[in-house]
């Protein structure tokens, strides 16, 4: 149990950092997509049900990344939150993926909300936070790093991996 603690307390530490990173810079960097990866790589000795559950993880992170890539080629993602994604992914199964896609479209579209009314009536000389009036002044990028954190922490107690970890 308090083996679990570590990759899970990794895992959080990264996506709250990434949040952060993105609110702050709009950019999340490759060394948290790796983190978040090795992250990954000690849980699965704690988690281990087999070369079936290893693959599926490793498909829907696979899945994730070409997804992420598309996405990213068309403008519809940043290329920090693609890689994100990817490396979240792997921590998920399927039904795992759909509810942290259903969360993260969820949040996402409550934080573009929330940006557009602020965007629209807070003037920016208002804000004299640096990372507050980035959101504020730039009206095409939004920090997604802050939806995929909060749909990942929303699904991650309930995950696959947490529970079979929990159970062996």
């Amino acid at each position: 149990m308090t083996l679990l603690l570590l990759p899970l307390s990794i895992l959080v530490l990264a996506l709250i950092y990434a949040a952060l990173s993105d609110a702050a810079s709009m950019t999340i960097s490759n060394k948290i997509c790796l983190v978040v990866m090795a992250a990954f790589a000690m849980s699965v000795p704690l988690a281990w049900d087999g070369w079936a559950v290893f693959g599926e993880h490793m498909l829907v992170g696979l899945t994730f990344f070409v997804a992420g890539f598309i996405l990213f080629a068309v403008g519809g993602l940043g290329g920090g939150d693609a890689k994100l994604m990817a490396a979240i992914g792997l921590f998920w199964t399927w039904g795992d993926a759909l509810l942290f896609l259903v969360n993260v479209t969820i949040y996402g579209g409550a934080l573009a909300l929330i940006l557009l009314m602020a965007r629209n009536y807070v003037p920016v000389n208002v804000a004299t936070n640096s990372f507050v009036s980035k959101m504020f002044a730039n009206e095409k990028k939004i920090p997604y790093g802050i939806a995929i954190t909060l749909g990942a922490l929303t699904v991650l107690p309930t995950s696959d991996i947490v529970q079979r970890t929990l159970a062996g």
